[in-house]
């Protein structure tokens, strides 16, 4: 398993409907990405990838497409990275040894 994220994208405006569909099937194809979904909002599309080496070095090959104006990166992190760190005592609140 490698390094996970979910790339929000936005199309170019000058993308016909045929030209998306066929940018939204290369991008399944590529061995990085674990789905595309199209989605209706400030975003034209959501990728799910699985990057062997760096999620940058990802986003920025799928970025140099044609016809994708803008890439945002959310990085998927485990618990343990949270931006809160964890008590080393406690872990989800839980006591981690049980004192009698």
């Amino acid at each position: 398993m490698g390094l996970k994220a979910y790339f929000l994208v936005t199309l170019g405006d000058h993308m016909k409907q045929h030209e998306s569909i066929d940018l939204l099937r290369q991008l399944e194809e590529m061995p990085e990405v674990d789905f595309v979904d199209p989605v209706v909002g400030q975003r034209d599309m959501v990728i799910m990838v699985d990057a062997p080496v760096t999620v940058q070095a990802v986003a920025n090959k799928i970025g140099a497409r044609e016809g994708i104006a803008d890439l945002e990166i959310l990085r998927v992190i485990s618990m343990l990275e949270h931006h809160h760190p964890l008590k080393r005592t406690e872990l989800f609140g839980v006591p981690l040894t049980s004192s009698v």
